[in-house]
């Protein structure tokens, strides 16, 4: 196995001593994949580096980098003076990146481009738990004027309340103690107008928050008994809410305690959804990958895997024929993530007739394209990569979203020595960005210290140094009056 503490050139000398430790790698990589399979994957918890995990000694060593040979550079860095409990960044708001400290237990919420501290919240009762994902909403909000502007607001659990913080300021606006336990976190849909929070419970309900519109409190507004257990967290797309069960259920709910359909999967549904266009994907507990009409709940494909799909697929918007799923598996051979084709199809009927109608059938056509073993987080991506890690390892691999082959892989924790002469990567920010925009990777030591590298084009050279494409480089960073007004009111980062 692989000492990641070590330099590269170290690495080859404890390749004996992996043997011995392998078994024990093994059963400590499942463990971490049992204890990660409910968990949402924008969220990332603290890594347990004390020794390598299976896969990492798999990786070639001539697929090994150093920062340098990389097309990533260091961006900036931040001292939070704590430990990080947790990290995430929203889809819906990809231009910040929040920490929850562990001793204050306040969310620091980041530019991701400049590294500035936009704002500190408020101390929180507790930390977030890790099946309580956080969510962040955008509401566009037309003025009287005719002007448009984002409405963004954080929800997040702690200690069975639910609190809503201004996410541009970092305000508290309201809070609200929830008068049950929740399984599942916080999906918000619409203005505080027309408010809908969805949150499962662990009694097999699906319970739903609004506030008042004029004496401004929060309180519950309607429920649904699904009659089995979730931890799935709800998702949406156009007014519609969509949310599994343990007992392989899919729901559709619209806003006002209206259940539009369910359909039976067969087997528990421990992860979310996804969506593109009329299609919901999502698997289960028995192998099988699903595609259905989102707005009837009709069935249009299926592919069985090796193994349960238990957490959220995801894909990119220019990416449209394909979908990416986890598959959770102790043997680390069958685990990982899989590459999904999926193309939409209509069938005609040759006997379609006035006498005999037999209406197109709208289908879409699944097949595995490619497997990545082992593999249990998403960190980053590029049209043409996601970078990913093993669980409790540092290493990001570079894999190509074409066929799933490993291009390389950079220790992240390179700069710090591995731990050896400084302090310790603890975590590294789990996150997907269905632009593909981001581009950032970003590790926390325990220390506090925060440190973004970022992407930029580069053109390889026979000595392996590199030299940046200054037009993509250009391109992708902060215009200076975004970066002056992110400043404004903000510690800056250290450089």
């Amino acid at each position: 196995m692989i000492d990641q503490t070590l330099p590269n050139a170290r690495r080859t000398s404890t390749r004996m001593l992996s043997i011995v430790a392998l078994g024990l790698s093994l059963a400590l990589a499942h463990s971490c994949g049992s204890e990660r399979s409910s968990t949402s994957d924008n969220v990332a918890v603290a890594l347990d580096q004390t020794s390598s995990p299976a896969g990492v000694d798999q990786i070639p060593q001539d697929k090994m980098r150093v920062l340098k040979e990389t097309p990533f550079e260091r961006a900036w860095d931040l001292e939070l003076h704590e430990r990080v409990h947790m990290t995430w960044i929203s889809p819906n708001v990809p231009e910040l990146v929040f920490f929850q400290t562990e001793d204050s237990k306040s969310i620091h919420a980041v530019d991701t481009m400049s590294g500035a501290t936009r704002w500190v919240s408020q101390p929180l009762p507790k930390p977030i738990m890790t099946a309580h994902q956080p969510h962040v909403s955008r509401v566009k909000v037309n003025t009287d004027q005719g002007e448009r502007y984002n409405d963004d607001r954080l929800y997040v659990i702690s200690d069975d309340i639910l609190f809503c913080f201004d996410a541009i300021g970092g305000q508290l606006i309201w809070r609200y103690t929830l008068p049950f336990s929740p399984a599942t976190g916080a999906l918000a849909l619409g203005n505080e107008s027309n408010l809908r929070v969805y949150i499962g419970d662990w009694a097999g309900h699906v319970r739903v928050t609004t506030v008042h519109p004029e004496k401004r409190f929060a309180h519950e507004v309607w429920q649904w008994n699904v009659q089995h257990s979730l931890s799935a967290m709800p998702v949406d797309r156009e007014e519609l809410v969509y949310v599994g069960d343990h007992g392989g259920n899919m729901h559709c709910f619209g806003l006002d305690r209206e259940l539009k359909w369910s359909f039976a999967a067969g087997s528990s549904i421990p992860g979310a959804a996804v969506v593109r266009e009329r299609s919901l994907y999502f698997g289960n507990e028995d192998n099988v990958f699903y595609a259905l009409n989102r707005l009837t709940g009709e069935q249009l494909g299926q592919v069985n895997l090796n193994g349960p799909v238990t957490r959220q697929p995801f894909l990119f918007r220019d990416d449209p024929k394909r979908v990416y799923t986890w598959v959770s598996s102790s043997n680390r051979r069958v685990g990982g993530i899989y590459a999904i084709r999926s193309v939409p199809d209509t069938i005609f009927f040759e006997n379609d007739s006035a006498d005999h109608p037999h209406r197109p059938l709208e289908v879409v056509r699944l097949a595995q394209d490619w497997h990545f073993p082992g593999v249990t987080r998403l960190v980053s991506s590029t049209p043409q990569h996601l970078y990913m890690t093993y669980p409790d390892s540092t290493i990001v691999l570079a894999i190509r979203r074409d066929d799933g082959s490993l291009d390389w892989a950079w220790d992240s924790a390179e700069e710090r020595a591995g731990g050896k002469r400084g302090p310790r990567v603890t975590m590294i920010t789990e996150y997907q960005d269905p632009t593909d925009l981001n581009r950032g990777i970003y590790t926390c030591d325990d220390s506090g210290r925060v440190i973004s590298y970022r992407f930029f084009g580069f053109v390889p050279h026979t000595d392996n140094s590199r030299v940046a494409d200054k037009s993509q480089k250009e391109a992708l960073q902060m215009p200076k009056s975004r970066k002056a007004k992110a400043d404004a009111g903000a510690a800056p980062a250290k450089e």
